[in-house]
């Protein structure tokens, strides 16, 4: 399996553990909203200029009563330039509805700052979403058969 990969599927089993301990996450005192978004092209397929790319985004609604409130964390990686780094939301860029989302991702240096948007149209890798990236420069597309899961 190749690491890219590899890394994909650690975040995707981490992302199932952290869901289910999370606050919020159980029945007791009401559910949060919680975003995941997970998909990827892989090397050799583009659309537009966003050339292989993958994202594994874990997000929480602003109405949240846990820490984790507002906040989305993961990871996005752009294949051909060798860039894979943990990324989070800019402070009031998060906007999730029962079926929609959009925010604004940043890494902690300044080598990535994506706006990420998409429509969960049904459970499974059957969604797209828009990235559009100011870093890497000229950095935009859309990306197809992605997991959406709004809970």
């Amino acid at each position: 399996m190749r690491r890219g990969k590899r890394v994909l599927v650690a975040f995707a089993m981490l992302a199932a553990v952290a869901l289910a301990a999370a606050p919020g996450a159980s029945s007791q005192g009401g559910r949060a909203s919680q975003l995941v978004v997970s998909g990827q092209l892989t090397p050799g397929v583009t659309t537009g200029t966003l050339g292989p790319f993958g994202i594994w985004v874990w997000c929480e609604d602003e109405d949240a009563s846990n820490p984790y409130a507002g906040e989305c964390a993961g990871s996005m990686y752009f294949y051909d330039l060798g860039l894979t780094k943990f990324v989070e939301d800019v402070d009031g860029t998060l906007s999730l509805t029962s079926t929609t989302f959009a925010v604004e991702l940043v890494s902690r240096d300044p080598s990535i700052d994506c706006w990420v948007s998409g429509t969960r149209v049904s459970a499974g890798p059957n969604n797209t979403i828009t990235v559009s990236c100011s870093a890497p420069a000229g950095r935009s597309g859309t990306l197809s058969k992605v997991v959406i899961n709004i809970t």
